[in-house]
């Protein structure tokens, strides 16, 4: 609760919770969420793989309480189709995945199956922008929302926004909220969000030149506290 309050200072109007650890802690987890909720705020869970089939029938059952915008990696990436299309059809919530995708006939079944609203190719876990564009094209073109999954520094973050405006389609841009200089230093003051929005700056490429100086002042000070 206390994350979800000092996102919501920071401007953000979207929140993905991390669940799997057990029915009453999950449902203590979320139910203050939503009480909290105001208005235009949404709220997604993350299983990050952890559920079987049996777990996840039973997980988004007890999940259909809630207005839930996604369930998350329900089941492992590589679990067959006929397990997704059973959680997907006893969901209440839609179902996404893609961040452990690996290739485009993999992504080709996931859209063409249509057990996940939400498509999440990471392009900087597989094939960079030039892969992941068509992939986000087809995803949006089938009617699914493209949203990127990311968690790491700023340059793959700021790739993925780009990725996001470029195709367009009603999807998300993922943002961790975790404390990550490599992440804040470089696009805190160039794309700052605002009421849920990011916008992004006019100019080529990525839009932003690193401030090296800063890097290795950080670098600098975890040094001298390491040592």
């Amino acid at each position: 609760m206390a994350q979800v309050e000092e996102a919501r200072s920071r401007g953000y109007r979207n929140f993905k919770i991390k669940i799997g650890f057990g029915e009453q802690r999950d449902l203590a987890t979320l139910r203050p969420v939503f009480a909290s909720l105001r208005e235009g705020e949404r709220v997604m869970v993350d299983i990050n793989q952890g559920w079987d089939l049996r777990a996840a029938m039973r997980g988004v059952q007890v999940l259909g309480e809630l207005p839930l915008t996604w369930i998350e990696e329900p089941l492992a990436a590589d679990r067959p189709s006929w397990e997704w299309a059973q959680v997907s059809g006893a969901s209440r919530a839609p179902l996404a995945a893609g961040e452990n995708l690996r290739g485009m006939a993999a992504y080709q079944q996931a859209v063409a199956e249509h057990h996940l609203g939400f498509v999440q190719p990471d392009c900087a876990k597989w094939g960079g922008a030039s892969a992941t564009l068509p992939v986000a094209r087809a995803v949006v073109a089938a009617g699914r929302a493209y949203c990127p999954h990311f968690l790491a520094g700023g340059i793959g973050q700021l790739a993925s926004l780009h990725l996001l405006a470029a195709v367009r389609g009603g999807g998300f841009l993922e943002v961790d909220a975790n404390p990550n200089p490599l992440r804040s230093v470089i696009i805190d003051a160039v794309v700052p969000v605002r009421d849920g929005v990011m916008a992004l700056r006019e100019g080529p490429g990525l839009g932003v030149v690193p401030d090296m100086a800063q890097f290795e002042r950080f670098v600098a000070a975890r040094t001298v506290r390491s040592s």
